[in-house]
């Protein structure tokens, strides 16, 4: 479950008053008081891994919010293997801003100590002590921190600042375990609470339920049309041409926290849409830059069956032949008219780029990659475009590697899927769903439904499709292999997981 945070205070010694940082936050926060004498320095660190928004100079925005407490935590818990962990009382962040030309955050912060006279502080003490512990917090996998990418390091630069903390001064706070209680997921992204365990998947199957807590089911008018992926409390990925002719966003729900069509689930949610915005660049011609994002009209509340998947950083690498999932209620057979009820799943193996672009003839941009089996039998088919292609890293946590595209027909020999390729777009797609965005991003027009009820009617999920997808279109003609990928999801090109012989497929 990612890093692991513990408050200050230890069995070192005399243990201070149980206090962490104060921030801006919607959750209930506690006040404390310290006695005087207290210590404090202020830093000023560099973070590797995730981008520079201006949104982070602005408290309330989710980006500050998200990152805010997350940092808190981690320096607090820099000290926990040191001898001056019982000392550190609290840690406040006092802003952030970008590196020069960079697009990495600069962040100041102050930690606060309560040093006993048989125990003296110094700067250099307490810098070395941070620094060690940072490295070693961040070394293995870095701290997630859901849509927002993943902090790498945090390197100190310039020297630490010394002042003396108010007499007896009093300030809110919010104790770790109260806020992970409440909001376990602010920081948290990738994991399947629902699961005990996460066995490799072979061939295709039904999904158990909380196995992919991201998927989102998007509905256009009451029938399911697309996939999506949680990012955040508030926003949704999927493709663009998802909504190349249904623009209006009062047309489309999203259903999550279940596996089932019908919305058999105890926990399903219904999330109107207040927006969707796909990529400036989206080409309907080429299905270059297939990548949207949706906002959410209330956010949604997380559970063990409903989380965010991991957004990862633009360098984050995926290995030709890794072994990733794809999962969504595509079209079982790409000439057999009929979704399945339950949630779908299969193993695809990532393919080689160079491979892949041969294939179609060179069509394959740098925002495009493939999945599959070159002998096919697994792909994604219709129904599936927008539906989420995740990969598991060695801390357990899942990655959005790709988003279900395009492709010709479904899972047939030498024609793999064809997926969004995340990394090459992550930066546009933390800039969309940011409150301040620093680039355009071409917005759908906001429709408010009729309705904005949560609660899942199962007789809405259980009406009979108003229209069929399509399972063919035109042959693409070389070179131009694509035929765009239209509102049908992947198209007889487009689409989701099929599996021949074992009998799933996910197009």
């Amino acid at each position: 479950m990612g890093q692991k945070f513990r408050k200050a205070g230890s069995h070192h010694g005399p243990a201070p008053p149980p206090v962490l940082c104060a921030w801006a936050s919607p959750l209930p926060s506690l006040a404390a008081c310290y006695p005087s004498g207290e210590t404090s320095f202020e830093h000023t660190v560099e973070l590797g891994g995730i981008a520079f928004n201006s949104s982070l100079q602005t408290e309330s925005s989710e980006y500050y919010r998200v990152l805010t407490p997350a940092l808190e935590r981690l320096f607090l818990s820099s000290f926990q293997e040191s001898p001056l962990d019982w000392m550190c009382t609290g840690c406040t962040i006092l802003g952030y801003s970008r590196n020069g030309n960079s697009s990495s955050v600069i962040v100041r912060f102050r930690l606060r100590f309560a040093p006993q006279d048989s125990h003296p502080l110094s700067s250099t003490m307490e810098e070395a002590a941070l620094r060690q512990g940072l490295a070693a917090a961040l070394h293995k996998q870095g701290l997630s921190l859901a849509a927002y990418g993943t902090i790498s390091s945090a390197s100190l630069t310039g020297r630490a600042e010394q002042g003396a903390s108010p007499k007896g001064g009093c300030f809110s706070y919010l104790s770790y375990s109260l806020e992970h209680r409440l909001s376990p997921s602010l920081a948290e992204c990738g994991s399947r609470p629902a699961m005990q365990t996460a066995g490799r998947i072979v061939g295709g199957s039904e999904a158990s339920r909380g196995e992919f807590p991201w998927q989102v089911s998007l509905r256009e008018n009451n029938e399911h049309f697309c996939g999506a992926a949680i990012l955040t409390e508030k926003w949704l990925v999927s493709a663009a041409h998802c909504f190349t002719e249904f623009q209006d966003p009062a047309m489309w729900a999203a259903y999550t926290g279940t596996t089932s069509l019908r919305g058999s689930d105890s926990g399903a949610v219904k999330m109107g849409i207040a927006r969707i915005i796909p990529h400036p660049s989206y080409n309907t011609d080429t299905a270059d830059y297939d990548v949207a994002v949706l906002e959410l009209k209330r956010p949604v509340s997380f559970t063990k069956y409903i989380q965010p998947v991991c957004l990862p950083d633009a360098g984050h690498h995926f290995p030709t032949s890794k072994k990733c999932l794809i999962s969504g209620w595509g079209y079982l057979k790409e000439d057999f008219l009929v979704k399945p009820e339950y949630l779908q799943k299969a193993t695809v193996e990532l393919l080689d780029q160079t491979l892949c672009s041969s294939l179609y003839s060179h069509a394959l941009t740098d925002r495009m990659l493939c999945a599959g089996y070159l002998e096919g039998k697994i792909d994604s088919c219709q129904g599936d475009s927008g539906g989420p292609l995740v990969c598991q890293e060695p801390s357990g946590k899942f990655f959005l590697a790709g988003i279900v595209s395009w492709g010709i027909g479904c899972a047939e020999a030498r024609r793999p899927g064809v997926y969004t390729r995340v990394t090459k777009l992550r930066d546009w797609i933390l800039d969309a769903i940011s409150e301040f965005p620093t680039s355009g991003a071409r917005t759908l027009p906001l429709t408010h439904s009729s309705t904005d009820s949560n609660a899942v009617n199962p007789e809405e999920l259980n009406s009979t499709p108003s229209r069929a997808i399509p399972t063919s279109s035109p042959a693409p003609a070389a070179p131009k292999a694509v035929t765009a990928p239209g509102a049908q999801g992947r198209s007889t090109q487009l689409g989701q997981v099929q599996l021949q012989g074992s009998g799933l497929v996910l197009c």
